[in-house]
């Protein structure tokens, strides 16, 4: 069986691929982990597409570099009326999301975010002599090492430069809610409340995380949305850069918290699993599995990272790769009729096609067997919840495919490289003043407490 099958990759992972290839200078040297994983997310779009397409809406003097740069993505021009709607819509969606605080900690749907992204903020006091500075600060093991909370910020800084780049509407903030303060309804109005209820108030800490995740959270929610309905109108999976990933379980977890925390606890407890699924009678699915991380077989074969890329797209049409391009294709093209045995069937092709992948392609460095671990969704309908239901919109009673990278196990793939690590950074251009920008971290064990340095922060 033939098939065409196309993916859309977005300009956030395009930008990470860049700075990793030496096309743009590095600033935040805490991106490099991330850029990494946008390799790989570009890579595994080469694999399992038989071609790729990009959204060509960068603004002038980022645009041209960007189309040169690859050569082998068919960037779209969409009208602008389409566009526009596009984006309205996406825009209403990150809107209708809020960023919720009971007490000092996040609270509701947001929640669900940070447990994707494997993060515990806090709001609390950073006190100093006489002064208090209001900081949202990460709960930590061990403040000595916060190397994954550091690239997690990076990402949220990442996203405040993509929207600063990417020709898209305004008005995409979450809001923000506040346990028994409906008053408040945004981050302004939160640092006023606390404000005018400390007298030793003296502004947010410089190191806060407070405006970059709420902004995060609402550009992510909006850039997931638009990247999945264009994919849809023009019949295409997406796979988007790995916090926009992360946000699209999140709103797995909103919906099945139980299942989705099953499935991915059972793929990384029994390692001679390749995929594990929960099908309902109806022929919806929810299912996890377990592919190499290509970027560390690549990279191996090769010197430096655009050599992966060239490889990767001379790999595409090698056998294994053609048959999971099949069984995704059938997935996302299920027939009316009993759904719940053709699922089944499609995806124990599909775990004998993972079991092959990682044979294969999976190499084992100083720090173990290097394999990814995704979330897939399908069945007949996408009709099923609140959000869920809002960011596929597009696919309402229609067929539906769509997997989604698990960012913290592959955070983990990176800090297991070893010496390929080194390879995948040698083209890596650092700017002059490039550096590791301070983050607030606080131990997890003070998470209830206060001392001479800081407490909770509640209204």
């Amino acid at each position: 069986m033939t098939t065409n099958r196309r993916i859309l990759v977005d300009n956030a992972t395009l930008s990470g691929v860049e700075r990793l290839i030496g096309e743009s200078q590095t600033v935040n040297l805490s991106n490099i982990d991330n850029d990494i994983l946008c390799f790989e997310k570009l890579i595994t779009a080469i694999l399992f597409s038989d071609a790729i397409i990009g959204v060509d809406d960068y603004k002038d003097n980022f645009r041209s570099q960007r189309l040169k740069n690859f050569g082998f993505v068919d960037f779209l021009n969409i009208e602008t009326e389409i566009y526009d709607s596009l984006a309205r819509n996406a825009a209403n969606f990150a809107k209708d999301m809020v960023f919720s605080f009971d007490g000092s900690k996040p609270a509701g749907d947001v929640v669900s975010f940070f447990e994707s992204l494997r993060i515990d903020p806090q709001l609390r006091w950073d006190i100093f002599v006489s002064s208090e500075y209001l900081t949202l600060s990460f709960l930590v093991n061990d403040t000595r090492n916060a190397h994954y909370e550091s690239a997690i910020d990076s990402i949220f800084r990442n996203e405040s430069t993509d929207a600063g780049a990417t020709s898209a509407g305004e008005g995409f903030l979450p809001n923000l809610s506040i346990e028994q303060h409906p008053e408040i309804t945004d981050i302004k109005g939160l640092v006023r409340a606390f404000a005018s209820s400390n007298d030793r108030y003296k502004g947010e800490s410089s190191k806060s995380l407070l405006d970059r995740l709420v902004f995060g959270y609402g550009w992510t929610a909006e850039r997931s949305h638009f990247y999945n309905s264009v994919a849809a109108m023009k019949e295409a999976d997406a796979f988007l850069a790995p916090l926009r990933d992360a946000f699209c379980e999140s709103c797995c977890r909103i919906e099945s918290r139980s299942q989705v925390n099953n499935l991915l606890h059972r793929l990384k407890s029994r390692t001679q699993e390749t995929l594990v699924k929960i099908v309902d009678t109806s022929g919806g699915a929810r299912f996890a599995m377990k592919l190499p991380f290509f970027t560390a077989y690549f990279i191996s074969k090769t010197d430096n990272p655009k050599q992966c890329i060239d490889l990767a797209l001379q790999t595409r049409d090698i056998g294994v790769f053609r048959e999971c391009r099949v069984i995704l294709h059938n997935l996302a093209h299920l027939s009316n009729q009993d759904r719940y045995r053709e699922v089944n069937s499609i995806l124990g092709f599909l775990e004998q096609s993972c079991a092959s992948l990682l044979k294969e392609y999976a190499v084992t460095t100083e720090g173990g067997l290097q394999t990814s671990i995704s979330l897939g969704l399908s069945g007949p309908s996408i009709g099923i919840g609140t959000k869920l239901n809002q960011i596929f919109r597009a696919y309402r009673n229609k067929p539906f495919a769509r997997v989604f990278r698990n960012i913290a196990q592959d955070m983990l793939n990176v800090e297991r490289l070893g010496g390929l690590h080194d390879k995948l950074c040698s083209s890596v251009r650092k700017r002059k003043d490039a550096m590791h920008p301070q983050i607030q971290v606080t131990p997890k064990f003070m998470e209830g407490r206060g001392n001479e340095r800081g407490r909770p922060a509640k209204l």
